[in-house]
């Protein structure tokens, strides 16, 4: 029953694949890909002798000669790495998501840390909340002055981890057979990164309580991960007490990294719970504002948790506000904005903004010029980067 189930999909994928190339040598292209229609038991056979063992042997020099990690953000997670970013209903991870993936493609440095060490092909496979991620997405987009992404892809559909990448049933493997196929017809890249948000939603019928179930999930992980060459990246919750992940501790034993999403008072943290490969580096800040031109918020990053510690004097202080506002010249802060960023007093802050005003080092306006000063029209401050620029 199983073999002829195979064979019929196998001859399925291989009209597809024979409508969509055009070639009359298909067969040819097949075999690449290992969907010849001669698959039985001899063929199978003969294969295998020519394969090399499972189990290869290699010496000490050859395990100290093996390639360095390669990191695809440096620090955080490299090619072939599953990861976990995970935090509470409601704590920012998805816009926290959006931003990690623009900037993937884009290249650079994420949040004002981790470089990006060139542009990277990255998949997204969102199973819930779609219909709020066209304006997060642009709303992003629009703070990093991009229009298109040819090296992304959005799946509405997330593919399904649980069944197993063996099973008929399970999802994962056409994934990767298809994106294979994208490969063949030139109508994709090599994929570097694949984000599934949420874990839950790509593991409908599983146990995520049960270590043996999971065990499954992550063997699908692993999966993709070897046969793409990519990164898996699974986006899940908290428990109920908001303490870890929810559910079998045996995914924070498989995981190469985790980055916890925790909300406070007034900022967002990014603390890298996990780091199978390097050191753990220091918590992260964020806060969720508004994009002009957007119906949205999107992250602004704020600086390393480290920056609460020490004793620091007024022109540290000073510097810590025109870095923010080099960061992130031209938007407007106000003073309440940036005695967050230095976790000093309002009234503290605005004494070190007028005087950065009359050392001309940063300009000043009512939010709405058109209006008195209030409450709810209060002064902002910024840098105007086209005048830097021309000076």
């Amino acid at each position: 029953m199983t073999q002829s189930m195979s064979i019929k999909q196998d001859e399925t994928r291989e009209n597809k694949l024979r409508k969509a190339s055009g070639r009359r040598d298909v067969d040819k292209l097949l075999r690449t890909i290992g969907c010849s229609k001669e698959n039985n038991t001899e063929q199978i056979k003969d294969e295998s002798k020519e394969t090399k063992n499972i189990f290869e042997p290699r010496t000490f020099k050859e395990l100290i000669d093996l390639p360095p990690k390669k990191w695809f953000l440096d620090q955080v997670f490299g090619a072939g790495d599953i990861g976990m970013i995970y935090g509470a209903p409601g704590c920012g991870k998805t816009f926290l998501v959006i931003d990690m993936i623009i900037n993937l493609c884009i290249g650079g440095k994420w949040s004002n840390k981790f470089c990006v060490n060139k542009p990277l092909n990255v998949a997204y496979c969102a199973g819930e909340g779609i219909s709020g991620l066209p304006s997060r997405f642009e709303s992003a987009a629009k703070y990093y002055n991009i229009k298109t992404l040819n090296n992304f892809t959005f799946f509405s559909t997330p593919p399904q981890l649980y069944e197993g990448y063996n099973s008929v049933q399970g999802t994962i493997k056409t994934f990767v057979e298809e994106w294979e196929d994208r490969q063949l017809m030139k109508e994709a890249e090599s994929l570097d990164v694949l984000v599934i948000d949420t874990l839950h939603t790509a593991t409908v019928s599983a146990d995520e309580n049960s270590a043996q179930d999971m065990g499954k999930v992550l063997q699908s992980c692993r999966f993709v991960a070897d046969k793409l060459g990519c990164a898996v990246i699974l986006v899940h919750h908290t428990n109920k007490g908001g303490t870890s992940e929810r559910g079998s501790s045996a995914m924070r034993g498989a995981m190469d990294f985790m980055i916890e999403i925790k909300k406070g008072n007034t900022e967002v943290e990014m603390i890298c719970s996990k780091l199978k490969d390097g050191e753990q580096w220091e918590t992260q800040r964020f806060s969720l504002i508004p994009q002009e031109g957007a119906s949205s918020v999107r992250v602004l990053w704020n600086g390393p948790i480290s920056d609460k510690q020490g004793t620091k004097t007024k022109a540290d202080d000073k510097k810590t506000i025109l870095d923010q506002m080099e960061r992130h010249s031209g938007i407007r802060f106000n003073s309440k904005s940036l005695s967050e960023v230095l976790l000093k007093s309002q009234s503290y802050t605005t004494k070190l903004l007028e005087e950065l005003v009359k050392e001309k080092k940063c300009q000043n306006g009512l939010s709405d010029p058109m209006r008195e000063k209030s409450s709810r029209n209060p002064w902002v401050y910024w840098i105007d980067s086209s005048k830097e620029k021309k000076n």
